[in-house]
């Protein structure tokens, strides 16, 4: 009896996360792949103004998710978490990248361009402690006024999935 009182308890108070949302895609995406990988080397990076830093950052090689399908992600130096996308066969669309953080209603947006002939790759790379922001993120891909996708994330504390917080030190 003493037990099932305690994990009653324990229940009680601990908080329940649910998984965030699936991911939504208009018609005319193709393919749509979430995941989290391991980030730790070089990339280049171009002008974004409409962000907190005023650039991001673009890989100079194809990165696989190391763990595909995932969208609760720890908040870890070095993880990113990110969308790739491909649209149905003849469509070529300039657009926008909006990335909600939590607690914010205003996105970081940078300018993109979305095909049918190669991947979109859109991210975001912990780089500095002051990003580690636990709670729900959010990815929109824009083309004009028509929303692509929408992919929501959860974001972490890194103790609540140390074995995915811990790997990269050994994948990159």
């Amino acid at each position: 009896m003493r037990t099932l009182a305690l994990a009653i308890a324990l229940a009680l108070t601990t908080p329940l996360r649910a998984d965030p949302a699936l991911p939504q895609a208009a018609t005319s995406v193709a393919r749509l792949e979430v995941g989290v990988f391991c980030a730790l080397q070089a990339m280049d990076q171009r002008p974004a103004p409409g962000t907190l830093t005023g650039w991001i950052h673009v890989p100079d090689s194809v990165i696989d998710f190391h763990w595909p399908d995932r969208q609760v992600v720890p908040a870890q130096i070095g993880l990113a978490f990110g969308i790739k996308s491909r649209m149905a066969p003849g469509l070529f669309l300039d657009g926008e990248m909006r990335v909600y953080r939590p607690g914010s209603s205003t996105p970081e947006t940078w300018d993109s361009s979305f095909t049918d002939l190669s991947d979109q790759f859109a991210f975001f790379r912990f780089d500095r402690e002051d990003e580690l922001i636990p709670g729900p993120w959010r990815f929109e891909a824009w083309a004009g006024d028509e929303l692509l996708y929408t992919v929501p994330f959860e974001v972490v504390p890194a103790e609540a999935l140390p074995e995915i917080a811990q790997a990269c030190g050994g994948i990159s």
